[in-house]
């Protein structure tokens, strides 16, 4: 067969080469007027060769055409065989081809060529690709800007909350600051209270020492002596409440510096997170200091939920709240303690001056009478001293008068001759005045003695007067001067409160 069917000439391909003319009509109208006419030129075809030559249409339309009908003029090339297939490219058996042939490809081959070149569909892919492209761009930088306006809504409700929660531990960490300090005043207060409580404990030991000086006739449990051992007790009593309160205080202190510690930790925390979130605010695509971080999108190795981030915030404030609440607690009982131990010392102090004061009172009054009973044994004494001078010259004038009427009575025995020895009237009247000298001399003697005796008691009671006398101006000495002087530094009240 050395020719080719009228309606397989490919007359797309030879319109499609029209294309490369100035075309006066529009892609889409020149293919649909190629579509029609193609249509037209089958059809006719059929028809006139179903007339002419049924069986042989027949046959050309089972066996499609393999373009050697329009080649009519070519030879067989070296081996007698003259082949366009594909397999020819590789084996070489193409036509032989010189520098006046060009039938290297076969026009079918020519035209499927030309039909591939000027396929549109690349063409319309592009445009599609270009659509869904522009499409895809406007979709993902509207994506991406919604999603950036999302994500800077959230960023700056997060540095809200991180603000508001910056002001709340800023503001607890200002109060637990200031009540570290107010209880380290409420300290040192205490502490100056404890060294000042010394004072009275010395001050009360120091009498006790003084008044254990006193002469034995002075050592008695007397009131003053029991006040000042109450007051001993007491200063014992308020000393063991202040070291308690100091170790409690202490310990309050460090659990104070320690929740100090956690909420400035958790405000430097803050702060950070704060300017974090304020840099991220004020980041956008036109910032120098983008730039790409790989692994950035990796949680970090401390990264918690949101709810343990806020329970963490609360916790943090409600524990340092409780702490100062605490500290401030035990600042109002420290200074309930130092007010009512203070009160309590200066009225025992009070007590124990009243006490001293009295026993000075009547020490006084009865040195006073000790005194004047001393004055009064002396005038007795003296008295007495002369009465038994007056006695003693009384017994003496009595032995002239024993000796004159012994010596009468001697003259009479003796010196009077026989018969004139007579018991007369002057006889018997000496011997009577003899008697009554002996009976008055025996009573003078005896009232002598007596006199003695008494003076003797009285000088005894003199000398017993003296050393009580003595005793009790020491104990005055010791109650009324040195217990006096020294009690007068008893500090006051607000001293021993600590102020």
């Amino acid at each position: 067969m050395n020719s080719f069917p009228e309606h397989d000439k490919c007359p797309k391909v030879c319109t499609d080469i029209g294309a490369f003319k100035k075309a006066t009509k529009t892609p889409e109208k020149a293919q649909e007027e190629l579509k029609a006419g193609q249509n037209a030129a089958v059809t006719s075809a059929e028809e006139a060769t179903a007339a002419h030559n049924p069986v042989e249409v027949s046959e050309i339309s089972k066996h499609p055409p393999s373009g050697n009908e329009y080649l009519p003029n070519l030879k067989p090339c070296q081996d007698g065989k003259v082949d366009w297939t594909p397999l020819g490219e590789m084996t070489g058996t193409r036509p032989a081809v010189n520098k006046y042939s060009i039938s290297r490809y076969s026009l079918s081959e020519w035209r499927k060529h030309n039909q591939e070149v000027l396929d549109p569909e690349i063409i319309t892919e592009s445009s599609t690709l270009e659509y869904n492209a522009k499409t895809c761009m406007m979709q993902a930088f509207g994506n991406i800007d919604k999603q950036q306006g999302e994500n800077f809504k959230r960023l700056r409700q997060k540095a809200r909350d991180i603000f508001r929660w910056k002001v709340e531990v800023e503001r607890a960490c200002k109060a637990i600051t200031e009540e570290v300090e107010l209880l380290e005043i409420e300290r040192q207060r205490l502490k100056g209270a404890s060294r000042v409580l010394m004072l009275p404990e010395s001050i009360s030991k120091e009498c006790l020492d003084l008044r254990s000086n006193r002469y034995q006739p002075d050592l008695v449990a007397d009131l003053a002596e029991q006040e000042l051992i109450k007051e001993m007790n007491l200063v014992s009593e308020v000393r063991a409440t202040l070291k308690n309160t100091l170790n409690e205080i202490e310990q309050q202190m460090a659990v104070n510096k320690a929740a100090k510690h956690r909420i400035e930790y958790d405000w430097c925390d803050k702060t950070m997170a704060y300017n974090t979130e304020a840099t991220n605010l004020s980041l956008d695509t036109k910032s120098n200091t983008i730039m790409f971080r790989p692994g950035s999108t990796r949680f970090s190795e401390y990264s918690a939920p949101l709810e343990y981030w806020e329970f963490f915030c609360r916790e943090n404030v409600q524990n340092c709240e409780t702490a100062r609440q605490k500290s401030a607690d035990l600042r109002g009982s420290l200074n309930n303690i130092l007010v009512s131990g203070g009160r309590k010392l200066r009225n025992q102090a009070d007590r124990t001056d009243m006490a001293l004061a009295e026993t000075v009172a009547l020490t006084t009054e009865l040195c006073t009478k000790l005194e004047d009973t001393l004055r009064t044994t002396l005038q007795r004494i003296a008295d007495l001293e002369s009465l038994i001078g007056n006695l003693q010259d009384s017994v003496k004038k009595m032995d002239a008068a024993m000796k004159l009427a012994q010596t009468r009575l001697d003259n009479r025995n003796n010196w009077r001759p026989h018969g004139e020895a007579v018991r007369d009237q002057p006889h018997l009247g000496l011997i009577e005045e003899v008697k009554k000298i002996h009976e008055t001399v025996t009573s003078l003697l005896g009232q002598l003695n007596n006199a003695e005796r008494v003076r003797n008691d009285l000088l005894k009671k003199r000398i017993a007067l003296e050393k009580d006398i003595a005793s009790k101006r020491k104990t005055l000495n010791i109650d009324r001067d040195r217990c006096g002087m020294v009690r007068s530094h008893y500090p006051s009240a607000s001293e021993l409160a600590g102020y």
